[in-house]
């Protein structure tokens, strides 16, 4: 039991009891309410932020960012593409976000995209191990000039603290590249 925070909580309430029984006494009606709302407001983000827990949203604790990694790349649809009877998770760009068109074609935005390779961003890796799979698609989504929120900015891949990594090999050094048609 956390005594500061019943001390703080019974203080924070008589401030405001007080604070809005001045101010409804001398006839200020609307000054009272808004007292009241926004001093209470800010009563319990200070109250949260003292003695929140180190998962509160007002904690200082670092926290993964992003919480939970998008399937596709920034502005692009997950699809399950069908290739000879077998099912592969693919990313279609129906907005023409991609920089490099070269690499990755804009879909159709309705009906279904065309058979072509070059119109889908491959999910498949060829690294079982969480680093190894980001690092590929990292590479993968920087040749076809794309972002991707916590894999990379679009120049240089991001590393798992969030600092900025070395940008990828060049396109021909190996590692998977997009479609290329």
């Amino acid at each position: 039991m956390n005594l500061y925070l019943i001390l703080y909580g019974l203080v924070a309430l008589a401030v405001l009891v007080v604070g809005v029984t001045k101010l409804h006494g001398m006839g200020m009606m609307l000054g009272a309410a808004l007292y009241g709302l926004l001093g209470g407001g800010i009563l319990v983000i200070y109250g949260m932020r003292w003695f929140g827990s180190d998962k509160s949203i007002l904690s200082n604790a670092p926290v993964p960012w992003p919480p939970v990694m998008n399937t596709c790349p920034d502005y692009l649809t997950y699809y399950k593409r069908t290739v000879g009877g077998v099912a592969e998770d693919t990313c279609i760009d129906t907005m023409g976000i991609a920089r490099n068109s070269l690499m990755l074609k804009q879909a159709p935005s309705s009906g279904p995209p065309p058979n072509e390779d070059a119109y889908f961003f491959s999910l498949k890796t060829t690294k079982a191990d969480a680093a190894g799979r980001k690092q590929e698609l990292c590479q993968r989504a920087i040749r076809c000039g794309l972002t991707w929120e916590g894999i990379t900015n679009g120049e240089s891949c991001i590393n798992p603290d969030g600092s900025k990594g070395s940008p990828p090999p060049a396109a021909g050094s190996g590692g998977s590249a997009c479609p290329s048609g």
